[in-house]
């Protein structure tokens, strides 16, 4: 069974057999129904809140990881307080001699201790869950920041490729390195043949990359998608995980990149938003590089 359910299933127990000891005690003590309550319903509200902090531990996942802290804690807290009862009964002898006197402090202290512990080991769980979620944090910023460094640096080689073929080589080095995807395509497609403008995919057949290429081309320009099981094409079953984007569409031509990946790569929307970036970067080296391409045509002639 989980730590976690165990752990929690204990002090559950453990608060609910302190609440039931004060009250017995209390009823051993008097049969005032004012002075049993006094004497037992402070402690049994501790018994109880340490058997709510149990099930609290139980039905939060925050504290995954973390019980075991909460033990230490709670268990910390109840040897120290009962050896304050033990100074207390046995070093000072503030006890009239009682046997049963000094179990009823031995409880009185535990429960205390015990509620303690509980207490400040939820709140160094919580504390250390948060610094582990705050560490988390910082490192998917110095991700992000690194990730939008290459998007810079991309642009800028991108922006000065000389030549279309220069552009798909940098498309489909970027989109490796922001997805982690190694195997990208760059096809573009006219008068419905499907040429590769750079090409490292090995996993799937180059006709079923054009096939692809062909369902790709009705994306918005611009628009990177995230493809999941089933493609709309018969993709072989190795590829988990499919991002696509329509480069460019201008007049009949349309160009597209591919990324595909056999280890399941997680993409998110913050890496969308990069790729697209990357996406419009050569969308507009392209279509510079085709206009001056039509440009010098007529005048070769």
């Amino acid at each position: 069974m989980n730590q976690r359910l165990l752990t929690g299933a204990a002090l559950a127990l453990s608060g609910v057999v302190l609440a039931a000891m004060q009250v017995f005690h209390a009823f051993q003590q008097t049969r005032i129904p004012v002075a049993v309550a006094v004497d037992a319903l402070p402690f049994a509200a501790m018994g109880l809140a340490i058997a709510y902090a149990g099930v609290w531990l139980v039905r939060d996942t925050v504290f995954e990881g973390a019980t075991s802290r909460v033990a230490a804690w709670a268990a910390g807290g109840t040897v120290a307080f009962a050896a304050i009862a033990a100074l207390l009964l046995f070093s000072q002898r503030v006890t009239s001699g009682s046997l049963a006197r000094a179990s009823y402090l031995t409880v009185d202290l535990v429960t205390v201790g015990a509620l303690a512990g509980v207490l400040v080991g939820l709140y160094d769980a919580r504390s250390r869950s948060r610094l582990r979620e705050l560490a988390a944090e910082r490192d998917r910023i110095e991700a992000f920041a690194g990730k939008a460094a290459d998007v810079n640096n991309y642009g800028r080689a991108i922006a000065s490729a000389p030549s279309v073929d220069g552009v798909a080589a940098f498309v489909v080095e970027a989109f490796g390195t922001m997805t982690g995807m190694e195997e990208t395509a760059v096809i573009r497609l006219r008068d419905g043949d499907a040429v590769a403008l750079a090409n490292t995919i090995r996993t799937v057949p180059v006709d079923v990359v054009g096939s692809l290429a062909q369902e790709v081309r009705t994306q918005q320009q611009g628009e990177v998608t995230v493809h999941d099981r089933p493609f709309s094409t018969d993709v072989p079953e190795s590829v988990t995980d499919c991002v696509s984007a329509v480069v460019l569409d201008d007049e009949g031509t349309t160009t597209v990149v591919i990324s595909v990946t056999t280890d399941g790569t997680a993409v998110g929307e913050e890496d969308q938003k990069l790729l697209e970036l990357i996406v419009s970067h050569a969308s507009v080296r392209m279509a510079t590089l085709d206009r001056q391409s039509a440009d010098r045509e007529p005048t070769e002639k």
